[in-house]
């Protein structure tokens, strides 16, 4: 692959000893000849990585996806470094980024071209999620309506708490959580899951990535939210419908060579024997 030219360390700042790895990685960069920058602020603006090959989220998923908007609007490729829990995205540990830093900079890196969502109100506001979108009712006042079509074609009305469209690099978190299925990252679709709907009939459902997805509120009391990467981003009925589509923009993931997704989900998740993780 082409080596690394410049360099942004995207900093979380109350992650411990993260602003002391963004240093002893930028040193290493800096002896290959790299240009770099470190900067501490979450999430980044839309026009932070214009010009950059690569940024280094440094502190855990939620922090890779404050990179989001300014990656997909400069090409960017992202680097995670976890030092938090999980690290589904975020993949590189400490002692590996370390490591591996001299030989990632000379080009001995993969990228994974990740689907994301494109989620756009009523109004005409978009907003992009690499994760998943989340409409949910969360003033604890009872179940919603909303109604779904997809391609103009109606699909069902589901009474639950809630509805989660997920790409397959988020089907390993909310949807999960909900009983929805693990998607492998390649596959181009998204997965649709319930929230603990009033009718067992109700299941996740996946659609191709092509399907132009509508989603409207039957609600006449409490407004459902909508949160995109878990955070909140709209809430009433005036941004409905809700309209949610795969993105013709891709988010560039930079991982090892060897990297395995499925071995990441067996440790991050305990599965099977632990003599094959």
């Amino acid at each position: 692959m082409k080596p690394i030219q410049s360099i942004t360390f995207a900093v979380n700042s109350s992650k411990c000893c993260a602003a002391e790895v963004a240093q002893s990685l930028a040193a290493l960069a800096q002896r290959e000849g790299v240009e770099t920058r470190i900067t501490e602020d979450y999430p980044l603006t839309a026009k932070a990585l214009v010009g950059q090959d690569l940024c280094c989220a440094i502190g855990g998923d939620g922090t890779l996806l404050g990179v989001l908007d300014a990656a997909l609007e400069s090409g960017t490729a992202v680097l995670g470094i976890n030092l938090g829990k999980l690290g589904f995205l975020a993949t590189f540990t400490e002692e590996e980024a370390a490591t591996d830093f001299p030989a990632l900079i000379k080009g001995y890196y993969a990228i994974a071209d990740r689907s994301v969502l494109c989620c756009t109100t009523a109004c005409g506001a978009t907003v992009y999620g690499l994760n998943d979108v989340v409409i949910k009712e969360t003033q604890g006042s009872g179940l919603i309506r909303l109604r779904v079509s997809a391609n103009g074609n109606p699909v069902s009305e589901y009474h639950c708490d809630g509805l989660i469209f997920s790409t397959p690099t988020g089907s390993t978190a909310y949807n999960l959580s909900a009983g929805g299925p693990i998607i492998g990252p390649k596959v181009h679709a998204i997965a649709m899951t319930p929230i603990c709907p009033h009718t067992f009939g109700n299941r996740s459902v996946i659609f191709d990535h092509s399907t132009a997805i509508a989603i409207e509120s039957g609600q006449t009391g409490p407004c459902p939210r909508i949160t995109i990467d878990g955070r909140l981003r709209f809430e009433g009925n005036d941004h409905f419908p809700i309209k949610v589509s795969v993105a013709d923009k891709k988010f560039r993931l930079m991982q090892n060579p060897d990297h395995s997704h499925f071995a990441i989900v067996r440790d991050k998740l305990n599965w099977g024997d632990p003599a094959i993780r």
